[in-house]
């Protein structure tokens, strides 16, 4: 099974102020074998860290496989972004990229945010939310 990380397990588990708790709770995913990335993840964490944030977070990230981008990937999205949509959902456009490479490659979304329910909701999508501990 493939794992998707999604930019909310990242974000937790490189913060300086994250509590340790919840960094134990993230690492078994981030130390899976099936842990991957996706292009849509890696820009929404990179882009706004700092200088010496990123080259960590570059090496850190060279470690995973990254799921390739399918090249019909923005209408995918916009056919789940319609869908959430018809049933009164408005979902950020990135995480309908990432879901759209997860279903393209039957990846599973793991996650802490409730967007992913409303796309899951309306597709296909394979995920597991997780709670933040505490």
């Amino acid at each position: 099974m493939t794992l998707l990380l999604d930019t909310s397990l990242w974000i937790d588990f490189t913060r300086a102020r994250s509590p340790a708790p919840l960094k134990q709770f993230i690492a078994p995913y981030v130390l899976d074998p099936a842990a991957h990335l996706a292009e849509p993840v890696l820009f929404e964490v990179l882009r706004s860290a700092r200088p010496e944030e990123a080259r960590l977070l570059e090496a850190q990230f060279a470690t995973l496989p990254c799921l390739p981008t399918p090249r019909d990937l923005w209408q995918r999205a916009i056919a789940l972004g319609q869908a959430c949509r018809q049933v009164g959902r408005s979902v950020l456009s990135l995480d309908l990229l990432v879901a759209a490479v997860a279903m393209h490659h039957d990846a599973v979304v793991v996650s802490f945010d409730a967007d992913f329910e409303a796309i899951a909701s309306v597709s296909a999508l394979r995920l597991k939310r997780l709670n933040r501990p505490g």
